[in-house]
């Protein structure tokens, strides 16, 4: 059985799902992505089960004729903004393969939206696609207000790689049992639409206003790495690391004590179920969509009103002012709501529709 995916970014968390395609159903996993502008120095590398191909060497021509080749059980698209990969689609769903649209962004109801909503149920939607996968509530919703019935809607399209990062949630009852690390963790691009301004600001509130005595580490890169460091010139409690693999942050969790996501806008963030199932307790904006199914606040974190480093200072300030059994409590907690979903479960809702699936 081949799985064809026509994506752009190719991300870790990823390949977890790619391999139980592979393990689980036995498929060959066929993935055409994009090597050029990409947010990350990410590199997936091929496996036996795992295929990659450069999407700049296919034309549109070229991907139709691969697409008819590999005769897929089913087909992924990330969405519609690689034009390229529209007629691709077109073929594939004529010809009775089930073809489905990743969709992460969320319903908030705009004129914007609505407008578009209307465009895509009449073209896009009929032309190209079969199924619609969603992560969450408030995709669900975009999903179907862009015409896809609930039947032609599946769930859990994000997942972070919980078989890795479930492992570091040990140091719960190991040596976060001796010492509880006193630093606050953020994971991901350094750029504005993420809050590294607002988390600087928040931060030096947190140490000047409050008293705090936490540290804070940042991991990734962007443009907004010049901040940053000149944050930390001044302040020596931050620190700054480059883009990591996913078993280096797995060692970072360890040496955490809570997560921080104070992004502006975030459809979903899957780093926020990755540091959950890790056993971090979790500090998001209201802006992170996957707060919905991996924060309960109070519980096992904090949600924070986004743009507001007042806000997220307080919470911070609050969550360190926590027992340190307490703070491993809420760690637990954390790892119960992230081990909600993984990558098994992600690969069976996309073989869920398959042709292969359909046919038994």
């Amino acid at each position: 059985m081949n799985i064809l995916y026509l994506y752009t970014e190719v991300m870790g968390y990823n390949l977890s799902v790619f391999d139980h395609l592979a393990d689980d159903y036995g498929a060959m996993v066929h993935v055409v992505r994009w090597t050029h502008k990409n947010n990350t120095p990410f590199q997936p590398n091929p496996t036996s089960r795992v295929k990659y191909y450069d999407r700049s060497l296919y034309s549109t021509e070229e991907l139709c004729k691969l697409a008819k080749v590999l005769n897929p059980a089913v087909a992924y698209i990330s969405g519609w903004q690689d034009k390229g990969y529209l007629p691709v689609a077109r073929e594939l769903k004529a010809s009775g393969i089930p073809v489905v649209m990743g969709l992460d962004s969320q319903w908030v109801g705009s004129i914007r939206q609505r407008i578009g909503a209307q465009l895509i149920r009449r073209v896009y939607k009929k032309r190209y696609f079969s199924f619609a996968w969603v992560p969450g509530p408030l995709q669900y919703e975009y999903a179907s207000r862009i015409g896809f019935l609930k039947s032609e809607i599946i769930c859990n399209l994000l997942s972070g790689n919980t078989d890795l990062f479930s492992h570091s949630d040990s140091a719960l009852d190991g040596d976060k049992s001796n010492r509880y690390p006193k630093q606050f963790l953020y994971v991901g691009r350094f750029v504005e639409a993420k809050g590294i301004d607002i988390l600087i600001a928040a931060y030096l509130r947190y140490r000047n206003v409050f008293r705090g005595d936490w540290k804070l580490k940042c991991v990734g890169n962007g443009p907004m790495e010049k901040h940053l460091l000149k944050a930390q010139q001044d302040n020596h409690e931050i620190s700054v690391e480059p883009f990591a693999d996913q078993s280096v942050l797995v060692r970072y969790a360890k040496e955490s004590g809570a997560f921080i996501l104070p992004s502006r806008y975030e459809p979903w963030g899957v780093v926020a179920h990755e540091f959950a199932s890790a056993g971090l307790p979790l500090i998001l904006s209201d802006a992170v969509g996957s707060k919905q199914q991996f924060l309960v606040n109070g519980y096992n974190g904090y949600e924070y009103p986004s743009h507001s480093a007042e806000s997220l200072a307080l919470v911070m300030h609050r969550l360190s002012q926590k027992s340190e059994e307490n703070l491993r409590e809420m760690g637990r907690r954390s790892t119960h709501l992230g081990l909600s979903l993984c990558p098994k479960i992600s690969a069976a809702s996309l073989i869920s529709v398959s042709k292969v699936s359909r046919d038994e």
